[in-house]
C-alpha cells in the first residue's frame, strides 16, 4: 500500500469518525507545507493531516556474544550509509528495463552507455572512498530486492564480459559477484537488511 493510498484511507476514516460524532464537516481542503498535507475543519475545529516517513518496528536484537553485536553495530552503520545508493541502482535497473525493453541490442546497449557516463562522473568518487564493508553490504542489499546476484546484473546490462571481469577483479579481495544473497547464510546481515525495503517508493 503506498502511502498516498495510506493517507487517503487515513482522510476517509477522520471523516466517519468526525462525522458520527458531529453530524457534519464545515471543510477537507489541501494544503501544503512542510508537514501538512491537508485540513480538516468540523465544528471550528482544525485537524493537520500528514504522511509520515517509514519506520521499522522490530523485537529487541539478540545476539551470542559481544563479537556479534559489534558485527550488528558495523553493519547497520554501513546500511545507513549505502542505502540511497542501493536503492538509486535498484531503481536505475528497473527503469533500463522499463525503457530499453522494445528497444533494439544496439540501441539498448546506447542508452546505457550514456545512462553509465552519467551516473560515473556523479558516483565515481563516492564508490572509490566506500570500504569492503560497505561494498558488501550494498550488494546484498541489492542482490536481495532483485532476487539476483551481481554478476548476473552486471551480465544483463553491461554484457559477459564485463561480468568475468569484475567477478575475476573481484575475487582478489575475497569477494565472488557468482555469490547471490541467501537468506540465512549471515543472520546478522539479515538482521539488518531486514529494516529496509529498496522497492518502497
Amino acid at each position: 500500500m503506498t502511502k498516498k493510498i495510506i493517507g487517503i484511507l487515513l482522510i476517509l476514516l477522520w471523516q466517519i469518525i468526525l462525522f458520527s460524532q458531529s453530524g457534519t464537516i464545515d471543510t477537507l481542503s489541501e494544503y501544503s507545507d512542510s508537514l501538512s498535507k491537508h485540513i480538516l475543519v468540523t465544528n471550528g475545529d482544525t485537524l493537520y493531516i500528514t504522511d509520515l516517513n517509514d519506520f521499522v518496528v522490530t523485537t529487541p536484537r539478540t545476539f551470542s556474544n559481544d563479537d556479534e553485536f559489534r558485527l550488528y553495530l558495523r553493519y547497520r552503520r554501513c546500511a545507513v550509509d549505502v542505502y540511497p545508493y542501493a536503492k538509486e541502482a535498484v531503481d536505475t535497473y528497473r527503469r533500463i528495463q522499463e525503457e530499453t525493453q522494445d528497444l533494439k541490442k544496439g540501441k539498448r546497449r546506447k542508452y546505457i552507455r550514456n545512462l553509465n557516463k552519467e551516473y560515473k562522473s556523479d558516483y565515481k568518487e563516492t564508490f572509490k572512498n566506500m570500504t569492503r564493508t560497505q561494498g558488501k553490504v550494498m550488494i546484498k542489499m541489492i542482490e536481495r530486492e532483485l532476487n539476483m546476484s551481481f554478476y548476473d546484473l552486471i551480465k544483463e546490462v553491461k554484457g559477459g564480459f564485463t561480468a568475468t571481469y569484475w567477478n575475476a577483479l573481484s575475487s582478489l579481495y575475497g569477494y565472488h559477484l557468482k555469490d547471490k544473497y541467501e537468506a540465512g547464510e549471515e543472520p546478522i546481515l539479515d538482521m539488518v537488511l531486514d529494516n529496509y525495503n529498496l522497492g518502497h517508493k
